[in-house]
C-alpha cells in the first residue's frame, strides 16, 4: 500500500516546451547569431566565440532579476562559463574557445556522478526545483519522499544518466572541434546541447512518473 505522505503529496507542475523557450533563445539561437554577425564584420574568431558565450550568462542574469535568487547549479554554470571565456581570450586559442563549453558540460557530468557519493545526489535538488518551485508544501512533500528506497533509487538513476550523458556530450564537443570548422561547431554544438537537454528532461519525467505510478498503485 502506498505511503500516505507520497499519495497525498502535491503533484508536480506540468512541463511545457514554452518553459524552455528562453533557454532555446539565449543558449542556442543567440550564440550562433552573435558569432555569425561578428565574424561577418571581421571580428577575430576567438572574440566572436567569446561574445557568443555571453548569452547563457545573460540568461542566468535574467533568471536572477526575475526571482532574486540563484540556485547552486546556476552559480556553477556562470562560474565555469566565466572561467572558460576568460581563459580562451587570454590564450587566444580558437580550439580552446570552441571546447570551453565542454568544460562546463563535462564538469556538470562529473559533479552529478560525484554527488552519488553524497547523502543526496545533485539531481534531487534540481528535480525538486522543477517539481516544487518555491511552494513550501511541495518542497516538504518532495523531501519526505527521500525516506523511500524506491524514490532514492530513481533519483540516483536519474543522476547517473544525466552525469554520463553530459560527460559523453563534452567528449563529442571536443571531437567536433577537432574535425569541423568553427562556423560548423558554433551551429551544431548549441543545437546538440539543447537536444540533449530536451531528451533528458523527457526521459526524466517519464521515469519519475513511472515511479510515482508504481508507488501509488
Amino acid at each position: 500500500m502506498a505511503d500516505q505522505t507520497m499519495s497525498n503529496s502535491p503533484p508536480a507542475s506540468s512541463f511545457s516546451f514554452r518553459m524552455v523557450l528562453p533557454t532555446l533563445f539565449f543558449d542556442v539561437a543567440m550564440p550562433v547569431l552573435l558569432f555569425d554577425a561578428l565574424s561577418a564584420r571581421g571580428v577575430p574568431v576567438v572574440w566572436a566565440l567569446a561574445a557568443g558565450g555571453l548569452s547563457p550568462a545573460l540568461n542566468n542574469l535574467r533568471i536572477w532579476i526575475k526571482t532574486r535568487r540563484l540556485e547552486p547549479l546556476g552559480i556553477i554554470v556562470m562560474t565555469l562559463l566565466a572561467i572558460g571565456t576568460l581563459t580562451s581570450l587570454i590564450s587566444g586559442n580558437v580550439f580552446f574557445a570552441l571546447i570551453k563549453d565542454s568544460f562546463l558540460t563535462g564538469a556538470f557530468g562529473l559533479i552529478c556522478l560525484a554527488s552519488l557519493l553524497a547523502a543526496r545526489p545533485l539531481m534531487f535538488s534540481v528535480l525538486r526545483q522543477f517539481a516544487a518551485g518555491d511552494d513550501p508544501a511541495r518542497i516538504a512533500a518532495w523531501n519526505g519522499r527521500w525516506a523511500h528506497p524506491e524514490f532514492r533509487g530513481a533519483v540516483r538513476l536519474v543522476t547517473t544518466v544525466w552525469g554520463a550523458t553530459y560527460l559523453a556530450e563534452a567528449l563529442l564537443r571536443v571531437g567536433l572541434a577537432l574535425t569541423l570548422i568553427p562556423q560548423q561547431v558554433m551551429t551544431i554544438s548549441p543545437i546538440m546541447g539543447f537536444g540533449a537537454l530536451v531528451v533528458l528532461i523527457a526521459w526524466t519525467r517519464r521515469s519519475m512518473r513511472r515511479f510515482r505510478a508504481s508507488s501509488e498503485g
